[in-house]
């Protein structure tokens, strides 16, 4: 597994201490990268939005109609159409509440 052209010409050259602390740095960004995703599954994907869907605000620009990047880049094709099809049936509630709200003014 290389970073770049660059990383594997100096591969040749490496010591053996360099060649360990250059493979221990690649597993330490791979671990990161998988609890990073971990997270994003179980905190923004699941509790995030469940806490979100529990009510739909009455301010249309509210926090929780807001798009989470980060829970999409765990969902698959189905999950993202379910999840777009979720924020914009909030989003009009939201809005027409927010309509009436200012008519009634």
């Amino acid at each position: 597994m290389w970073c770049c052209i660059t990383c594997k010409q100096r591969r040749i050259a490496m010591t053996k201490w360099e060649k360990f602390k250059h493979s221990l740095y690649l597993f330490r960004c791979d671990f990161l990268d998988g609890t990073r995703n971990l997270r994003r599954k179980i905190w923004n994907k699941r509790i995030k939005l469940w806490w979100h869907k529990l009510f739909i605000r009455k301010d249309e620009f509210h926090l929780s109609l807001n798009m989470d990047a980060e829970a999409m880049m765990v969902m698959n094709k189905e999950e993202l159409k379910r999840y777009f099809d979720d924020l914009r049936r909030r989003r009009r509630i939201a809005h027409n509440r927010d309509l009436a709200k200012e008519n009634s003014e």
